[in-house]
């Protein structure tokens, strides 16, 4: 599949015409990164945003704790990019990564600068970060009304 192609299908430019999607991808520029590089470290203050184009990518805790595992399609940074903090997880290579990365300053200027199609990407990064905010309820949820025995797996 070719890199316009994945870029394409990723949700930040879901409902975009072809020509503003075009526009969008070239204010990337197109990185490598080898296996068990990081593309970002929790706590660094950046605030640009990736979509990975090939390989995967672990997202995980300072601990190793893996949150998820991403690959062609998906977005990463986009909690940097709208709250402008540091990062909140790493994010590692797990083999070679090819990713298209948007420096924060160019793809909010553009936003700014083009309101229906930054509106329309804020609203797809929203959606996306409402999603998992939801899911993150419920599985809290869940913990507080059935809590585990830390001891039960041991031995």
């Amino acid at each position: 599949m070719q890199e316009a192609d994945v870029f394409s299908q990723n949700y930040l430019v879901c409902g975009l015409e072809a020509d503003e999607i075009a526009e969008i991808e070239k204010l990337a520029d197109i990185q490598v990164f080898l296996p068990q590089e990081f593309l970002c470290r929790k706590g660094e203050k950046s605030s640009d945003l990736f979509v990975i184009l090939d390989g995967r990518v672990i997202v995980c805790t300072t601990g190793g704790d893996k949150l998820a595992e991403i690959g062609p399609g998906s977005v990463l940074g986009e909690i940097a990019l709208v709250d402008d903090q540091p990062r909140s997880a790493d994010a590692i290579a797990m083999g070679k990564v090819r990713v298209a990365r948007f420096p924060a300053k160019e793809i909010r200027s553009y936003m700014a600068g083009n309101p229906q199609t930054g509106f329309t990407m804020l609203a797809n990064l929203s959606r996306v970060l409402s999603m998992r905010l939801r899911k993150t309820d419920a599985a809290l949820e869940n913990l507080a009304l059935h809590p585990q025995d830390a001891w039960s797996n041991s031995l």
